[in-house]
Formats: structure tokens, sequence, C-alpha cells
């Protein structure tokens, strides 16, 4: 019964029918806690129990082999100890299975031998056009078809699904576990949830596509330890944006620390954290540093309404909460709204002018207390035409039912998103289900509000920086002969990006203080003097720069400094001292490239010179970049008033900079493979131009 073509990603998500392997009623087994959970969870498709012991289990029919069912079921679960895995593979090819669920562990996480059995069941199942999800996987949550297939025991104790947009892929089965709890407890309604493993065959950009074209899903949290093709998860996370979809995202590997736990952890190689945060900022998924975050926010986006212009509006019962709310904004970065004169209009009846703060404190009401001044400061700041978003901060309270009620109105109206933040501990469990059964988006700290606020309003203002298409080579830009390979000195990087239409100092080499003498006359003082010597990087730290040289006096004075210092730190290496041409002053800039291994050529621009490592401000892109391109990636720098002109000082000339930044992330496109990596520092920008005094390459 071999199938003839691989099972869709569509019916993996979505299976009509599930083989059990090991099934029994006993739940301390885990055959025993996948059934209890899928029959519990009111699972409509077919399910076949398997077990040679069992005429049936939990009422329904048990079969002694997989070999002895009556149809191909689209799914087979498979947690036999990893002696027995290769020969139940085999068995499920055979009976047509569509594709197995692996929770076997211990594979290639643990080592040669297991990573020899990992491929070796992928070799098996390729043979029968079957696919395999794991191994070292914990299996599907899938609310959109009511189906529980997972041994995490938080399924038994939730209760029913809560249904909703949410999905998630996570390469963690624990990690999943706990996530639907944290939904469940937070009101996150979900379409499905699929623990990945070790990825062995399908992958998560399977799964990312699949859920891409899942009608139910509106929110997809992905949860990554190793991006297997950085190349198709751009693509789709663009599919995904034009869908109208949203993707979050935790990456493990942001540390040494991180990448160590989660190599062991999945076999995965994290790779560079920065160049997979490129490839988000570029694509629209949106990066975060806290699964339970993440997964709280993915629910409150499923269910808000779209996001207008304008910042937030915050009420509070408490003036010290609603002042530590209003610092952590601050800090944040994120916009708070200034009330429209109709809003402070509204409000004159029941608070002072000076009163009328954002954050509003309802508790600065003039007059007697009545219900009436809250629920009319809720809903003048709701409807105030700057406010964007609503966050109400409750903390115990007189009128808090009414209160609740009156927010749950206006979340009602679904005009503008409404964040509930419930800081009352045990206090308001009766409130909480009020909201949860009413659908309002609530959280139980500060942190969680600032979370869901920061990440809302990245999505809604991230416009530039994605990166719809492929970047469209000059014209003009010709490709010139590679050069050899290893370490590239000065000289021979300032060739290469001089063929490129990057602006360098005119430089003579010379070999005595007379010739360096005729040379600093020819170019005209001051001069630059720099000794060039293979594998030396750092010059300026061994004493091979010497600037500002105004006399021939100075330049054999330097000359004899740097012949000193080459003889010092490279023995026996001919001597070359270069006179250059000296830019006058500007802002220094560090231009430089690594290839990442799958993620391609990443460009790096910072603030450079002698504090590169000080002020560590850089931004990241994919290479090659256009010149506007190169202009948003400056803005993002801490710098950016020092090249626009600040104080009085004169702009850099912006133009020149950002075609240089292009051009030396083209010579980095063209080198492609061979490029190991790249580095131009400084760049210097001044208002005459930008020039690159320096650089280093190493090619393969």
């Amino acid at each position: 019964m071999t199938r003839t073509q691989p099972i869709g990603i569509d019916r993996v998500i979505a299976p009509q029918s599930i083989a059990l392997i090991g099934a029994t009623e006993d739940y301390a087994k885990f055959g025993g806690r996948f059934l209890h959970h899928i029959v519990d969870h009111g699972y409509k498709g077919r399910i076949f129990p398997i077990n040679p012991r069992r005429e049936s289990v939990l009422g329904l029919t048990c079969y002694p082999s997989i070999m002895d069912l009556p149809e191909a079921p689209d799914l087979a679960l498979v947690a036999v100890p990893a002696p027995k895995l290769a020969a139940m593979i085999e068995e499920c090819g055979k009976a047509g299975v569509g594709v197995c669920v692996v929770v076997t562990a211990k594979m290639a996480e643990f080592g040669a031998e297991g990573a020899a059995l990992e491929a070796e069941i992928v070799a098996i199942a390729k043979r029968y056009n079957m696919r395999l999800v794991g191994p070292n996987c914990m299996g599907f949550i899938l609310p959109s078809i009511n189906l529980a297939l997972s041994s995490t025991p938080t399924l038994r104790y939730s209760g029913p699904f809560r249904h909703g947009g949410v999905s998630l892929i996570s390469q963690s089965g624990a990690l999943m576990g706990s996530l639907y709890v944290q939904s469940h407890d937070h009101g996150v309604g979900l379409a499905g949830m699929v623990s990945i493993g070790n990825q062995a065959d399908l992958e998560l950009c399977d799964f990312l596509e699949g859920f891409i074209a899942d009608p139910a899903t509106k929110v997809i949290c992905l949860y990554i330890e190793g991006v297997k093709s950085p190349s198709r998860l751009r693509a789709l996370a663009l599919r995904a944006r034009a869908a109208g979809k949203i993707l979050l995202a935790v990456k493990a590997g942001r540390t040494d620390a991180g990448s160590t736990l989660a190599h062991s952890h999945t076999s995965s190689l994290a790779g560079s954290f920065s160049a997979f945060e490129t490839l988000c900022r570029e694509t629209g998924i949106q990066v975060m540093d806290d699964p339970d975050s993440m997964i709280l926010v993915a629910g409150i986006l499923d269910r808000a309404p779209a996001m207008g212009p304008g910042g937030i509006g915050v009420v509070c019962s408490s003036g010290g909460g609603g002042a530590v709310l209003a610092d952590r904004m601050d800090l944040a970065g994120l916009p708070v709204a200034s009330y429209a004169e109709v809003t402070r209009a509204r409000m004159d009846a029941d608070f002072q002018r000076a009163h009328q703060n954002n954050p509003l404190d309802l508790g600065a009401h003039t007059g007697d207390l009545e219900f009436g001044i809250f629920e009319r400061g809720i809903h003048a700041v709701h409807d105030d035409p700057g406010v964007a978003l609503l966050a109400y901060v409750l903390t115990p309270q007189p009128l808090m039912p009414q209160t609740a009620q009156a927010l749950i109105d206006v979340w009602k109206r679904q005009e503008k998103p409404v964040l509930v933040v419930l800081n009352t501990s045990r206090f308001a469990e009766d409130l909480r289900q009020m909201f949860l059964a009413a659908g309002v988006p609530v959280v139980a700290r500060i942190d969680d509000a600032l979370r869901v606020m920061s990440t809302a309003f990245a999505l809604r203002d991230a416009q530039t920086g994605i990166r719809e298409a492929a970047t469209e080579r000059p014209a003009e830009l010709v490709v010139p002969d590679a050069p050899r390979s290893g370490f590239l000195t000065e000289p021979e990087v300032k060739t290469l990006l001089s063929g490129y239409g990057v602006a360098v100092p005119q430089a003579t080499p010379c070999a005595t203080p007379d010739d360096a003498v005729s040379a600093a006359e020819t170019i005209g003082y001051p001069v630059v003097l720099k000794g060039v010597a293979d594998g030396v990087v750092h010059k300026s730290d061994l004493g091979l720069v010497q600037v500002g040289l105004d006399s021939a006096d100075a330049v054999r004075t330097a000359f004899a400094t740097i012949a000193g210092a080459i003889a010092q730190a490279a023995p026996g290496t001919a001597l070359r001292i270069d006179v250059q041409q000296m830019i006058g002053a500007g802002t220094e800039l560090i231009v430089g490239v690594t290839n990442e291994p799958d993620f391609g050529p990443q460009l790096v621009v910072g603030a450079g010179g002698i504090h590169v490592e000080l002020l560590k401000d850089v931004t990241q892109a994919s290479a090659p970049v256009t010149p506007l391109e190169a202009e948003a990636m400056l803005r993002r720098l801490r710098i950016w008033p020092l090249l626009a002109g600040v104080r009085g000082q004169a702009p850099a000339d912006l133009a020149s900079l950002c075609q240089a930044i292009s051009r030396i992330s083209w010579l980095a496109a063209d080198l492609g493979e061979a490029l190991v990596d790249l580095e131009v520092n400084p760049l210097r920008a001044t208002p005459q131009g930008a020039y690159a005094l320096d650089g280093r390459a190493t090619l393969d």
C-alpha cells in the first residue's frame, strides 16, 4: 500500500485519520496519555489504536499492528525505543502511512550513533513517499480540528480548547506544552501548535507554509533554535506579510551560551543571531525575547482591531501605578498621545485641566465619587483621535465590576485595541473571568503590557526596512577580476574598492625616506604615512601609522619610526611605506561584511575609527543594499546627528556616503562565497565626500 506521492502539509496539520502505536488506557504510560488527550478533546477523525494485547481501548477497536488497519492512516504516532525505531518506520511505510510523528529522542542531538539512526529513518521514509515529523518532538495540539496529539499533561487539566487564530511552531516540545497552558490561562485562542524537534524531514518552513495557507490562522509564533533554510524563511515571511498574517519569533542562540544549549538540545546550529535578526527586520518578522510574552502578544493581536495612527492613551485608578507606567513607556520609547481639545472639553466636568494628564488618574476627579466619572473618563480617552490604543491599569479600587464592564463595552466597539493590566493578584479573579469571557485582552504585569504595546507599535510602523524584492544592480558597475586568496593588504583592498567606485586617498608606495619626501611634496602637505605588512591588522596599535605630517623632516622621522615598527611586527618583510593624501575632518564609520553560512553576506555599518569596540553602535543588512537602504541604516545609528550636522556643524555628503556603502555591499555580494570578511575602517564622511581610509579583507 505504498503511497505514490507524499502527503501535503495541509493534511499533516489537519489529519483525517490517526494510528496510535502502543495505545493503552493507562494514563501513566506514554500511549495512554496520547490516547486520553485525543479522545477527551473531541477529535472527530478516525482513530486506530494499535496494541496486539488488547481488543479495544477506551471503547475503540484495537488492531494488532499497523499492517492490519482497514485503511492507510494520514498520521501515525511513533513513540518506540530507539532500537525498534527503524523497523517501525519501515512498517509504517509499507502500510501507506502519510506522516509519522516520531516522539523517540536521543537521536542526532545525542551524537554520531543517534545521527546515523536519524538519517536511516529519513531514508526509509523517502522510499515510501512518507513524511516524518521529529524525531525528538512532542506532537501536535490542533484546536482547529479538536486534536490533542501530545503527551503534555497540561492538556488534561486545562479544560476545553480556546479556539482562535494563533498558531505556534516550536523546536521544543516541552516549551509547546508550557505555552499551551499560558495561552489557555490568558484567553489566547489557538488554531494549532506543532512541535518539530530535530527537523530530520519536515522542518519549520514546511509548517510555516502550511499555517500561512491555513484560513484559521492569523498570527504565527515561531520558537527557533536553528534555521535550516534562511532563503526559504525569507520568501515565506514575505508571503505571510502579503497574506496579512503576523509573524512573531523567539530565537535561541543570542549568546554563546544559548547557541551551545540549542545545539545540544535539537542538534541545530543556531548560527548568527544578528544575521537572523536582519532577515526578520527585512521581511517583517517581529523578534521577541520571551516565549511566554510572545504567546500573550499573539493572542491580543489576533483579537484586536487594526491600530491606526497616534499613540497610547492610559487610564488608571492609581496615581502611583500610572506614574510607573508613564516612566516605563518613556524609557521604552513608546508614543504617548496628547489629548485633543475636544477630549479635554469632555473631561472638564470631572477633572481640572491640570489633572487631565496621560496617564489619566481617575482618582484625581473633582466632586463626589460616582461611577459616571470612571465611565466618562474611559470613553473620553478611548475616543480621542490621537489615541491609537487604550490601556487601563486596574489596581484594587472602588467600583471594580462597573469599571470592568465599561472596558468591555469600549472593547466590543472594536474601533481600536484595548489592553487591560489587571494588577490585582488573586484579588479580582471574578473580573479576570469577566474579561476572558468577553475576549478582552488582559495581562497581569506592567512588563507584559509594555511588551504587548511595543510589539503592536513595531508591527504597525514596520514599513521601512522591508525588502520585497532583490536589489537591482547598478548598470554601470563592472565586476573586476577577483584578487588572490588569503589576507589582503590595505593597498590591495583599496584597489578593489576603487574599482567599485569607492573614493580612496591618493597614495604612493615608497621604499626610502627620499622617496617618501618626494611623494609627500607631490601629494601636498600634510600627509599620512602607513606601513604595509602582510597579516598585520591593527596598524595603529603597532605604530605603523603616522598622521598630520607637514614637512620633509616630519616625513623622514615618521618613515624611520614606521620602518622600525615593521621590522619588529613582521621580521623579514620587504619594506613598503605608503605616503597618502590626508583627508579633512569628518565622521568616521566602519563598514564591514561577513559571510554567514546560509544567510549570505551581511553588511555592518556603524561608528568607526578607534571607537568601534567602545561605542558598539552598529546596524546590519543583507548585502547588497541600495543607497536609499544605506541611508536607512545610517539613520538607525546613534551617531546619525553627527552625519546630519549637529550644533552648526556642516553635514556629511550623504549622497557620496550612501553610494560608497552601497558599492562596498556590491563588492561583497560579487565576491560571494570567496569572501570570508571585509572591513573598511574608517570610512570617513566629510562635507566634500566619503573616503575609505583603511581596509582589510580575507578571501578563500
